[in-house]
């Protein structure tokens, strides 16, 4: 596959040669960290939004592809709306009819006309997500749509248009799927003009600490960690990423009060699906669960 489009980063957080810190707007501040990583996403998402370029939003599953995407759109300045299409959520026999959408009459319980994800996002942005997942057969009928903004309603006599501007993310790399017979390489071309790439939270954990911030304000005002809690944070490893973190800070602000501990989020880590055997002993513990009971006023 040929390289992406590359664009020079910019700096987009703090001081510069030129003189003072560079104002981020709030669909950049929407992507949260403070890595170089995080700063090279906010930077690529700054100069491209405001292009008519398709995106390629790559990166491991909870790590934020879809807010990357809906900073692109916010900062597109486009009149429409951003339409958000899980292709995997979908089977292969009913895609046409939500991409393109039908005529009334086209077949049976088609009762009036729909316009299809393509109409809805007319003058806006069309968000493929999990795009790796499309079958071959719907690759092909995605490919013409894109390529020329033209296609036909299921059941329609002509070709009907919508200008939208193509945003996809996945969470394999595309150019081992076309390697691999699974994807078709022209689409993947026509998707990846450029590409971002969101790391794992474990390849930038200088961003768990303010990551936590954000979520801990969102879930409760005046709701922190303490330093104990932070240090097991920064340690564990997150399969998960940030979709990860932030379940964990929700489950553990359940029995909070003010102050999130390590103990809190131990206990939260240790319950969730695939955790490690080495979590807290919820049942033996009797003591730190009085003593934690005790801090909090039974509440």
């Amino acid at each position: 596959m040929p390289m992406p489009h590359v664009f020079p980063i910019p700096c987009v957080n703090g001081p510069t040669a030129a003189g003072p810190r560079v104002v981020r707007s709030r669909a950049e501040q929407s992507i949260v960290g403070q890595s170089a990583a995080m700063e090279r996403v906010r930077g690529l998402v700054a100069m491209v939004a405001p292009t008519s370029l398709p995106v390629l939003i790559q990166g491991p599953t909870g790590a934020g592809k879809e807010v990357v995407a809906n900073a692109i759109h916010a900062l597109a300045g486009r009149s429409g709306a951003l339409v958000a299409f899980n292709v995997c959520a979908i089977g292969d026999a009913v895609f046409e009819d939500a991409l393109f959408g039908h005529v009334r009459g086209a077949f049976t319980g088609a009762v009036s006309d729909s316009q299809g994800l393509l109409r809805e996002a007319h003058g806006g942005t069309l968000f493929l997500d999990e795009v790796s997942g499309l079958p071959l057969a719907s690759q092909t009928k995605l490919l013409r749509a894109i390529e020329t903004g033209r296609f036909r309603p299921v059941g329609a006599r002509f070709d009907v248009t919508s200008d939208f501007r193509v945003v996809a993310a996945t969470n394999e790399r595309l150019s081992d799927l076309v390697a691999a017979g699974r994807f078709r390489a022209d689409l993947a071309h026509r998707l990846g003009a450029v590409l971002i790439e969101v790391p794992s939270l474990r390849a930038r954990r200088d961003d768990v600490a303010v990551l936590a911030a954000h979520f801990l304000r969102a879930i409760r005002a005046g709701l922190h960690l303490d330093s104990d809690a932070q240090a097991l944070l920064c340690e564990y490893a997150w399969p998960g990423n940030v979709r990860e973190l932030k379940q964990v800070l929700e489950w553990a602000a359940i029995w909070s009060g003010s102050t999130v501990t390590r103990y809190a989020i131990a206990t939260a880590l240790s319950t969730r699906f695939g955790s490690p055997a080495a979590g807290p002993d919820l049942h033996g513990d009797r003591e730190t669960l009085l003593a934690a009971l005790e801090r909090h006023e039974w509440d």
